[in-house]
């Protein structure tokens, strides 16, 4: 019976995040994990000195220096001079695809987590200004956010959970290999869908956002450290592309590539405003549910499930998306991994492609979708489950055919 405990805790968590309130009392999902994490401690479900070696302090790090990178970006003037451009553009099937190759290209460098705080505010204004729904752009950002960081190691906190597992030699070459081309085209699917429900979606109401006032905006003059910032970490990963593909390895450790990016903006005139910026709310989520999740994978419950489920890549996505239905997909991956690394580079990116994609089916799917969902909710923005999953449904459908034929192709 205790071997249950575990796995019923990270389910009460799981719940308690996904409903994000409890009457009229607001449930941060940072809290609930930390919470629960607290009380598998204090319960003995995991030893204190277990649950400070199940921290992936590791991942962390990265993920703090990657969303160094978006809170910069978020406090440069990039913002701004891309909501100006757009004024001046007609909202085309051309200017929603480059808006979508935008966030899914930054979202590959910086982390889908990283795109979704700076995203969200930028698109509600740009709403606000066209005299918009939000809701259309908002669903764009969540889709391009999740599809865009599949074939990148630094795209989400599952995939640097897989690509640091120490089982790929050289993880950029491989996400690239094995989920580029199908993300090209999954990204495609994303505009296609995108434009054929855009009528119907902006038939929703419109809301009147609050202003932005410019003097409490805290936006710095230049833009210069944010893109020198961004440019550094493309820069850094293209010599890892590149010296993979020469059959050569480039000792620089994930957290050396984030931490170098970050720098430009680190070393800047405001230092400690940018730290204070950080979504450290969600590296607490993190930290919580690397806990809670290493008290399910040693009890030994999900071992057997997993086992049948390796040897075919199809049922592997299938269960990575329907699993992080449950739990969410970093908690997925960090229970999953253990038993699925054994068989292979296949399996691996059945798991990061099914994890990933399941981000699109429902708001608890992925750590981005909250991310998006709570910070609109602040401003009065709601985006209806039905809507959510009725946009997201159709692309878990087809991405998920569409990752499976590739890896039948080069399998």
């Amino acid at each position: 019976m205790e071997s249950i405990l575990p796995l019923a805790l990270l389910l009460v968590v799981a719940v308690l995040v996904g409903m994000r309130r409890l009457g009229r009392v607001h449930l941060p999902p940072w809290g609930v994990a930390l919470g629960g994490a607290l009380l598998a401690v204090a319960t003995g479900i995991v030893p204190p000195s277990q649950a400070l070696h199940a921290v992936q302090w590791d991942v962390l790090a990265t993920l703090a220096c990657l969303f160094a990178i978006g809170a910069g970006i978020g406090q440069s003037r990039l913002a701004d001079d891309l909501l100006d451009r757009l004024d001046r553009v007609p909202l085309s099937t051309a200017t929603w695809g480059g808006l979508l190759c935008g966030i899914s290209l930054l979202s590959a460098l910086v982390t889908n987590d990283a795109v979704a705080v700076v995203g969200t505010p930028l698109l509600l204004r740009f709403a606000e200004r066209r005299g918009r729904s939000p809701v259309p752009a908002l669903l764009l950002l969540m889709a391009g956010v999740t599809t865009g960081s599949v074939p990148s190691p630094l795209g989400s906190p599952q995939n640097l959970l897989v690509a640091s597992s120490g089982s790929l030699s050289d993880p950029f070459v491989t996400f690239l290999v094995w989920l580029g081309p199908p993300t090209v085209v999954s990204l495609l699917l994303v505009l296609l869908l995108f434009r054929a429900v855009s009528f119907h979606l902006e038939r929703l109401p419109r809301v009147m956002l609050p202003p932005v006032q410019p003097e409490a905006d805290g936006r710095s003059a230049s833009s210069l450290p944010a893109v020198a910032s961004v440019l550094l970490v493309a820069l850094l990963v293209g010599l890892e592309l590149a010296f993979g593909l020469l059959g050569r390895s480039l000792p620089l450790p994930f957290s050396g590539i984030a931490l170098a990016g970050a720098a430009p903006l680190l070393l800047g005139s405001k230092p400690l405003r940018l730290i204070r910026a950080i979504d450290w709310r969600t590296l607490l989520l993190f930290v919580g549910l690397f806990v809670l999740t290493d008290g399910v994978r040693s009890s030994g419950l999900v071992e057997g499930s997993l086992d049948a489920a390796t040897g075919s890549p199809l049922a592997l996505i299938t269960l990575a998306v329907l699993g992080s239905q449950v739990v969410s997909n970093v908690p997925l991956v960090a229970i999953a991994l253990p038993f699925v690394e054994p068989y292979g580079t296949q399996a691996m990116m059945a798991l990061v492609a099914g994890s990933t994609i399941a981000g699109h089916l429902t708001p608890i799917g992925a750590a981005s979708n909250l991310i998006v969902l709570e910070a609109a909710a602040r401003r009065g923005v709601g985006i209806p489950l039905r809507i959510f999953v009725g946009f997201g449904l159709p692309l878990v459908l087809v991405q998920g055919l569409c990752y499976w034929t590739w890896f039948v192709v080069i399998g």
